[in-house]
Order: structure tokens, then C-alpha cells, then sequence
């Protein structure tokens, strides 16, 4: 294959992973998470997790540019300053994982990551009052465990914001600017342990345009459907997600 080009790869496999990533986006820019949980378990079914972690941090980074700069007054930065450090401390930890565990290991460990946070979220776990430093740490420790390893750190920190009383809006511009900053401490990680190549940079470059179509559909979307509704949706096709990729992982490991 041309030199411009991912490596070996055909066409339809090719359109099918641009597919995803456009509908992930249009998640992640209507709920402020969603792209790795959504996109990670259905590219590590064509690519290995090695090759596809690196460029979603790179295409996570992308969306997250293009929508926080008009979402920056509604970040929540005391909650921010406690999360953040324990997300810093465990990334290198999870990148370690990335690099010894094997392909099939991980992709089962992916699915079913995905599967208890769609269930979770879906039984519409709450905190009746604010969480306090302790529990804003131990969740960034575990965000950022999931971040290095897996390329996925929505599930917890995800679940802790649905659970506290904060709006809608700025759970959504939180977990924005929070996910900004794990993108940059993952490609970091993912750089040190040698895993961006040439091949890296092209799947970001030729998945970009897709990022960008799903961004404006997000933000489109987020103004005109209901909320509850495409919750609903997003949940769903996270679970069987899931599930896909639990199932092949297992069929791979057996």
C-alpha cells in the first residue's frame, strides 16, 4: 500500500473504521465522553490495541480542541484539581500494562471495562452531596490506570460525574478539559514506550476528517435531541459493544 496510507489494510475495513470513529464523535461531542469507549472496542476487533490506542489519544485530542475553548466557563476546576494529579500518577502505570500484556488480554479487558460502565451508568448511580478530595484522587488514580493501559479513561471518572448533583453542562465541559489532559499524558506515556510510529501518524491524519464530521453532528445534536433519549441510545450501543468485543476476546483466548 502506498506510502500515505495506513499499512494493510483493505478498503472495506478501512470505511468501517471510518464509520466508527464519525458516530463516536458525534458521542463524545454531545455527551463530553464516549469516543475511546465507543471506537476502542470495535478497532481492536480489526487492529491490534497496540496500533489503535496511540492514534485515538491523537484523535481524542483533536475533538477536545474543537469544543472546549467555548466550553471553558463551565468547567468545574475545583473538582479538576483532585482528579487530575491521581490521573498524572497512574498513566505511566496503565502504559506499562499496554506494553506486556498481551493483544487478546487486553481487548477482553476492554469489553468488559465497557460493559460494567454501561450498566452502571445505566442504573443511574447518584450522590446526594458533592465527593470530597479523597474520592476525586482515588477515581483519577483509577481513571488514569485505565488511560495508559487501555486508552479508556471515561468509565470512572465518567460515573463520578453523572453521580454528583452538578448540571448537565458542566459535567459535560468538565469531562472535556479532563480528557484533554489525559489525551496529552497518554500520547506522552505511549511516546516513551515506543508505540507511535509512521503508521500512528497516518491513521490520525486520515481519520481526522472523521473526527471533524462527527464533531459538528455532536454539537448539532446536543442542541436539538433529547437528552434522555440519545442517553438511552448511547448506553445501548456501548453494552453491546461490550459485549462484541468480551465475546471475541474470549473466542480468541479459548
Amino acid at each position: 500500500m502506498s506510502a500515505f496510507l495506513p499499512a494493510a489494510l483493505d478498503p472495506f475495513s478501512f470505511a468501517a473504521i471510518f464509520a466508527v470513529v464519525v458516530v463516536a464523535a458525534v458521542i463524545r461531542a454531545f455527551t463530553g465522553f464516549g469516543f475511546a469507549l465507543l471506537a476502542i472496542p470495535v478497532l481492536v476487533l480489526i487492529l491490534p490495541p497496540a496500533q489503535v490506542i496511540p492514534f485515538i489519544f491523537l484523535l481524542e485530542l483533536v475533538i477536545s480542541i474543537t469544543l472546549l475553548p467555548r466550553l471553558w466557563h463551565e468547567v468545574d476546576f475545583r473538582g479538576l484539581r483532585w482528579l487530575l494529579p491521581g490521573a498524572l500518577l497512574a498513566t505511566p502505570i496503565g502504559g506499562y500494562v499496554l506494553l506486556i500484556a498481551s493483544a487478546e488480554a487486553l481487548r477482553l479487558a476492554i469489553g468488559l471495562i465497557v460493559v460494567a460502565a454501561a450498566l452502571l451508568m445505566a442504573r443511574g448511580l447518584r450522590f446526594r452531596t458533592r465527593p470530597g478530595p479523597l474520592a476525586s484522587f482515588t477515581t483519577g488514580t483509577v481513571s488514569g490506570t485505565l488511560n495508559g493501559a487501555a486508552g479508556i479513561p471515561g468509565p470512572p471518572v465518567v460515573l463520578f460525574y453523572l453521580a454528583t448533583p452538578a448540571a448537565d453542562s458542566v459535567s459535560r465541559a468538565t469531562l472535556i478539559a479532563y480528557f484533554t489532559v489525559t489525551d496529552i499524558m497518554g500520547i506522552g506515556v505511549a511516546a516513551w514506550n515506543g508505540l507511535f510510529t509512521w503508521d500512528t501518524l497516518l491513521w490520525a491524519l486520515w481519520l481526522t476528517p472523521a473526527m471533524l464530521i462527527g464533531s459538528v453532528l455532536g454539537q448539532t445534536a446536543f442542541s436539538r435531541v433529547n437528552p434522555n433519549l440519545f442517553r438511552r441510545i448511547v448506553l445501548g450501543v456501548l453494552l453491546v459493544t461490550g459485549l462484541i468485543g468480551v465475546a471475541k476476546a474470549l473466542m480468541d483466548l479459548l
